[in-house]
């Protein structure tokens, strides 16, 4: 019988889910319930860590394990996961499309919010000023581009679809079977960003992607589009991002994720260029990602992966190493 050891601070909720479709299979331990001798007696014996984003796995802990195999993610993101010290042999799965639907939604409320210009209006009828001549941009016949048609970028493009947008596109091989008017690879990047009204941002962040969007990626932009990230921060270039924001005041940033956070146990963060002095800004705290509703859904589908595994059946969101080791 597997042995698995869940390592991210899991709800009562959370064990409930994970007990009833493992208890069958393997046996559990909950990192949070082992006194540390315990822990270190069964380190050697674990087969499978499940574990949050890996931000929890220290390179102690992985030093002990002898018999891992399986790294599962309860988050959709591997990046921050220590690659160096998981044994080469263990295969990493990560949970991607276990929160596309949160995401694309939130996506949705920024890009609604930049187009008919929510923030400024609000913030006006706040300070009892009634200017109504600043409208909002009609969606329909506009074109979208996707930097990633993955499980989120597929939601994004889907709702687009009802608004009756042209959806431009890539992804790493340059096909679907999804309706587009254009799917390419990050070789057409430059085709996409100049032909887009709203850019959006759901790629993973790997060894390809970092720093994708710089000064020269911007510049091709429409000077008055917009530009939303809801996949991670240091995608885009922060100075080239700030520069080209104040620069260019009709341009709009849509940012959920960021370059930096606060430290655990503190609300406080700032980044590198004060983006919360510019107008043209619209900002939320990551948190895209989450919603009550998905919460059992989110643990359900890394668990079912790792069921997938003790049962021999094909593995989902395997990770490919080579795509995050510099």
């Amino acid at each position: 019988m597997k042995k698995v050891l869940v390592t991210f601070k899991a709800r009562r909720e959370d064990k409930d889910i994970i007990r009833r479709y493992l208890n069958s299979l393997a046996k559990v331990y909950f990192i949070d319930e082992l006194e540390e001798e315990e822990l270190n007696n069964i380190l050697p014996e674990i087969n499978i860590i499940l574990t949050g984003s890996g931000l929890d796995l220290s390179s102690e802990l992985l030093r002990r394990t002898r018999n891992l195999e399986l790294v599962q993610t309860l988050s959709a993101g591997a990046d921050s996961l220590p690659f160096s010290d998981i044994p080469e042999d263990a295969t990493i799965c990560s949970n991607a499309g276990g929160n596309a639907v949160a995401v694309a939604e939130h996506t949705w409320a920024l890009i609604l919010a930049a187009t008919k210009k929510i923030v400024y209006h609000d913030n006006n009828m706040r300070k009892g000023l009634w200017k109504r001549r600043e409208y909002g941009m009609i969606l329909r016949g506009k074109a979208i581009g996707i930097l990633g048609l993955g499980h989120i970028g597929r939601e994004v493009a889907r709702i687009a679809k009802a608004f009756g947008m042209r959806i431009l596109a890539i992804n790493r091989s340059g096909k679907t079977d999804m309706s587009v008017d254009f799917i390419g690879t990050l070789d057409d990047i430059d085709y996409l960003l100049k032909n887009s009204d709203i850019i959006v941002i759901t790629l993973p962040l790997t060894r390809w992607t970092r720093g994708l969007i710089s000064h020269r990626e911007l510049a091709l932009m429409k000077p008055n589009a917009i530009l939303v990230n809801v996949s991670r921060g240091p995608i885009v270039d922060q100075k080239a991002l700030y520069e080209h924001l104040r620069s260019n005041p009709n341009f709009v940033a849509c940012l959920d994720v960021w370059w930096r956070y606060p430290p655990r146990g503190s609300d406080k963060v700032f980044q590198d260029y004060p983006f919360h002095e510019l107008p043209n800004v619209i900002m939320t705290p990551h948190i895209a990602g989450f919603a009550p509703e998905i919460r059992s859904k989110v643990v359900e589908k890394a668990v079912e992966n790792i069921v997938r595994y003790i049962e021999g059946e094909q593995l989902l969101n395997v990770v490919r190493r080579e795509d995050y080791i510099y």
